[in-house]
């Protein structure tokens, strides 16, 4: 049963000359799990918001074209915080439900259902300040679902998540389509693991709808128009020519075992350079521990080298973030020790905290003047690596969020500080932008700069980063070249990785992959 359809529709936001949508027409059917994708400012969010209505009746501007829909929609936006509005978890699930007056015996039994269902019952009773970011996101979406809501539309709900936060996400998705019959879009960016799980892939272009297919259309599209947007276990067989691609690890493996022989494979070297390194950062013994009373930081021994990329990884609320805030002078150790060499330019996980003058191109000019260089080349230079060149001349609050964690980072990188600290830069970013970041990183690193990233991003560390960290329960877990922190992990590894785990050791990347693929042909031959 079709319970939503558009059908020419055209739409500006107010003021804007450009259309945000362009002659859009899609039918959406009852059970459907559809995944969203497209480049950062192709139009993903708006047309969500077109939806539950919130575009045009919130945002205003002007629309032309046909909207029908048969079934409320809820949706959940990428940032919960700016979801949540009542102080407990409990208040939070029933706020909606209490506006629309809902009887109390059936608010209660929604409430509980929905508390039982996401696994959260047992934080009903907590502040909603003091949960982390999946737990948050899984209150955003409880609310949601307590309202009875069949069909959500989800704006990458992953994107500031853990990898195990982001796959408790996924499968309660997952479930909530397969059991209770939802309709679901999923607008994402971190396409390895939801990629299974639609049934129907929709891609935007230029704020047009340009394919409308299944999985399996939509790999040879891509493939063929060279739209960098499949998952690595896919792209791995697409490149090698294989006509019919996996889409999950297990059918991957499958593939795997009748294309190597598992008795005779050849390891993978990696020449890891072992040459003592000047240390531009050494943590001894750092503890740090807020007003509130929370441990954040235990004892904390970390150096970190002159010229490298180092990647910190591990849970929502683990401590990465306030570690970043010591090294960068924003908090202090409550003890230990901590020395740092060099000026600091730092990136926190909000671009908006960056964003306060009235063009992309002044962002910039004041970083450069609050620093007292006069080289105003760079500025261009930057805007144009970073793929934001087209909007100098825009008030970075009009951007998307991709657009504006962009301009962000360019207000940090223009002034290449002597060690470059980045809290989750790769949020809300398409995998091309992605490329481009990791160039400007790895170009920055020549020069001699130190890069410390904070990123749930798996495969973006595997690619860019020498090193890698791992912080669980404000403690180092695991610290080491990535090839020994992120080989055969359950988590913290990459969808190739596990692909290839128990064939071959020390493949991270789609680039490994290939090589070695490569190799092992040639030897053959």
């Amino acid at each position: 049963m079709e319970v939503f359809k558009i059908h020419d529709l055209t739409y500006y936001y107010p003021r804007k000359e450009d259309p945000a949508l362009k002659d859009i027409n899609l039918d959406i059917e009852e059970g459907e799990f559809i995944l969203l994708l497209g480049r950062s400012g192709s139009g993903k969010s708006t047309l969500g918001r077109v939806f539950n209505k919130i575009v045009p009746n919130f945002y205003g501007g002007k629309i032309k074209g046909d909207l029908k829909g048969t079934d409320e929609v809820g949706m959940v936006f990428q940032d919960p915080e700016k979801q949540l509005v009542m102080d407990k978890v409990e208040r939070e699930l029933a706020f909606g439900l209490e506006n629309i007056g809902v009887p109390y015996p059936t608010m209660r039994k929604r409430v509980m259902e929905a508390l039982s269902f996401l696994n959260i019952y047992d934080i009903k009773d907590k502040k909603t300040y003091e949960l982390s970011g999946g737990q948050k996101q899984k209150v955003a979406l409880g609310a949601t679902i307590s309202m009875g809501h069949k069909f959500l539309v989800l704006d990458e709900p992953t994107s500031q998540l853990d990898p195990v936060s982001a796959e408790e996400i996924l499968h309660i998705l997952k479930r909530l389509n397969e059991e209770l019959g939802y309709t679901i879009i999923l607008i994402e960016q971190r396409i390895d693991r939801c990629f299974h799980l639609a049934d129907r892939i929709l891609f935007m272009e230029n704020a047009s709808l340009v394919f409308d297919g299944n999985r399996e259309e939509f790999v040879l599209w891509s493939n063929e128009k060279n739209k960098n947007f499949l998952p690595a276990v896919s792209e791995y067989f697409v490149k090698k020519g294989y006509e019919s691609t996996p889409f999950t690890v297990k059918e991957g493996r499958k593939k795997l075992k009748k294309l190597f022989d598992e008795n005779n494979l050849p390891k993978k070297e990696i020449h890891i350079n072992d040459n003592k390194k000047e240390d531009i950062i050494i943590a001894k013994n750092i503890d740090f521990i807020y007003e509130n009373g929370k441990h954040a930081l235990k004892k904390i021994d970390l150096n970190v080298h002159k010229g490298e990329v180092l990647g910190i990884l591990g849970e929502n609320g683990g401590g990465k973030s306030t570690l970043l805030k010591n090294i960068s002078g924003l908090l202090k150790p409550t003890k230990g020790k901590l020395y740092v060499e060099g000026v600091v330019g730092y990136l926190s996980q909000n671009p908006n905290d960056y964003l306060f003058n009235d063009s992309v191109y002044e962002e910039l000019k004041y970083t450069l003047d609050n620093k007292d260089i006069k080289d105003y080349e760079v500025i261009d230079k930057t805007l144009k690596d970073l793929d934001i060149y087209k909007y100098k001349d825009k008030n970075p609050r009009d951007l998307s969020g991709g657009e504006r964690q962009r301009v962000a980072i360019a207000s940090i990188i223009v002034m290449e500080p002597d060690i470059l600290i980045l809290d989750e830069p790769t949020r809300g970013l398409d995998k091309d932008l992605k490329e481009k970041l990791g160039g400007i990183i790895l170009d920055l690193k020549k020069k001699g700069k130190t890069i410390i990233l904070v990123t749930h991003d798996v495969e973006f560390t595997s690619k860019f980063c020498d090193r890698a960290c791992l912080i669980f329960d404000g403690s180092i877990a695991q610290i080491g070249s990535k090839y020994e922190v992120m080989n055969s992990g359950i988590y913290y590894s990459t969808q190739i990785n596990k692909l290839f785990s128990g064939y071959v050791d020390n493949i991270l990347t789609l680039d490994d992959a290939l090589e070695y693929a490569d190799i092992e042909l040639q030897a053959r031959n």
